[in-house]
């Protein structure tokens, strides 16, 4: 059960890392409108990238 708990919570941190870099993103293209949503895209996989060495940290700890 505990691993259970461990891996959900690693889940719900990607994700939140996930959507606030979405976010963050979306904001600043609104600040800066182009025809392409530029800083969605860096953020966005910034995120992604955050996110996964942040699991993979965490499952080395293991």
């Amino acid at each position: 059960m505990y691993y259970f708990a461990r891996y959900s919570g690693m889940a719900f941190e990607m994700l939140g890392i996930i959507i606030l870099g979405v976010f963050a993103g979306q904001k600043l293209d609104e600040k800066r409108p182009s025809e392409f949503p530029l800083w969605t895209l860096i953020l966005s996989l910034l995120a992604i990238f955050i996110s996964l060495y942040l699991v993979i940290k965490g499952l080395m700890k293991k």
